[in-house]
């Protein structure tokens, strides 16, 4: 049986084409949801108005809370979202280059 990987479903990893850092994470308990977006720096402001703006129809906007201590999680950032929320407000990841191979 393989190891569990470490980090409580928490993946950093960069995106094969753009080479962005990304954060990877199940996010939910229930109906849980696989959210790939990009990793801004931690001083980087990222207000929940702008994110709402950025996203489409088909796209969800996560709030990142940074802890002092423990792995960065994931919450879903739904319709009754504070607008004044303090924390990063993400999308999914959108790579900003095309691939330079077929396979």
């Amino acid at each position: 049986m393989a190891a569990r990987p470490r980090g409580g479903g928490v993946d950093s990893r960069r995106c094969p084409a753009c080479r962005a850092p990304l954060l990877v994470q199940w996010v939910g308990t229930t109906a849980a949801l696989k959210a790939t977006v990009d990793l801004p720096p931690a001083d980087e402001a990222r207000p929940w108005p702008a994110a709402k703006a950025r996203s489409t129809d088909m796209d969800l906007v996560w709030c990142l809370p940074r802890q002092q201590y423990g792995p960065l999680r994931l919450r879903w950032a739904h319709t009754r979202h504070p607008p004044d929320c303090p924390h990063q407000h993400l999308t999914s990841h959108r790579c900003s280059t095309e691939p330079t191979t077929l396979f």
